[in-house]
């Protein structure tokens, strides 16, 4: 009896090394196909690949919903490091969740690309500017067009700011601006207009024309800003909080960039950092497949 209930366990244990052997888990060079669930650390979900689950927690819509494939320790990466070894070892119809840091996430949050000042910020209530200017050929051409002569009035392109020629170089034209004291100034998108208040030899003197309490609107801000107060040497601006946005806006080389923009109780924080960067991620993934 003792023999015969060994030899069933010996077998037990050998069919279930054969099985084991069987079992498919994710190699390196498998292609596999899972869907996901990532959120961060307080539990907010910021993507996935399951249409319900992004209903469900209000994310930007997409075509289309659909298993995230891709191949295990291909270089260059398909996926981020954090995700491409978390899935080592996983068998189909596995759930797994997985714990990424930053640093084999979206990288860490770049200090360059945020941008904070004051919410309450004080300005100068005149500004002063040389009653001529000196600007290289190339510029003036790019903004009034070539063919232009010494003597001749332009006006600079969305403002209504005239300036004479007063001579032109193969590198240079001079200018000078033809504006009187009491002329309002006005441009494309500025948040107020000027007027002239002062013109000596040199310099021209402007005054922004606003009125304690104004409402005033920055071009892209998607906040507004109230004067708070006028003196004669100062002005007091307040931007007024919003709740946490993403607005977009041309970069540097002329590309769309995202800002996040957000308020705490001092500052306007801008952020082109993306919302992703500088945190550690959880992943809830399950494996729908593997393809050797």
């Amino acid at each position: 009896m003792k023999k015969i209930f060994l030899l069933i366990m010996v077998a037990a244990i050998l069919l279930s090394g054969c099985v084991d052997k069987t079992v498919k888990v994710v190699k390196i060079g498998d292609n596999i196909s899972v869907d996901y669930i990532g959120s961060y650390e307080d539990g907010k979900v910021f993507d996935t690949s399951i249409e319900s689950v992004a209903q469900a927690n209000n994310l930007p819509p997409r075509d289309i919903y659909e298993p995230l494939n891709f191949t295990v320790g291909k270089k260059p990466s398909e996926v981020i490091e954090g995700f491409d070894e978390g899935v080592i070892g996983m068998k189909v119809g596995e759930t797994r969740t997985l714990t990424i840091p930053p640093e084999k996430g979206y990288g860490l949050s770049k200090p360059e690309l945020i941008n904070v000042f004051p919410i309450v910020q004080v300005i100068p209530s005149t500004t002063e500017m040389p009653k001529e200017i000196e600007i290289p050929v190339s510029q003036f051409e790019t903004v009034v067009g070539p063919g232009h002569k010494t003597g001749e009035t332009v006006e600079i392109p969305d403002t209504n700011i005239n300036l004479t020629i007063l001579n032109i170089t193969i590198s240079d034209v001079s200018l000078s601006y033809k504006l009187k004291v009491g002329d309002v100034i006005w441009s494309k998108g500025a948040p107020w207009n000027e007027t002239v208040i002062k013109i000596d030899n040199k310099n021209i003197t402007t005054k922004p024309n606003l009125i304690k309490n104004e409402i005033i609107q920055f071009p892209d801000a998607p906040f507004n800003t109230t004067v708070v107060d006028i003196t004669e040497t100062n002005i007091t601006l307040r931007n007024n909080p919003i709740p946490d946005t993403t607005i977009t806006v041309p970069g540097i080389f002329g590309q769309m960039v995202n800002v996040r923009i957000s308020f705490n109780e001092t500052s306007v924080i801008m952020d082109q950092n993306p919302e992703v960067a500088g945190k550690t991620l959880i992943f809830n993934v399950t494996l729908l497949s593997i393809d050797k």
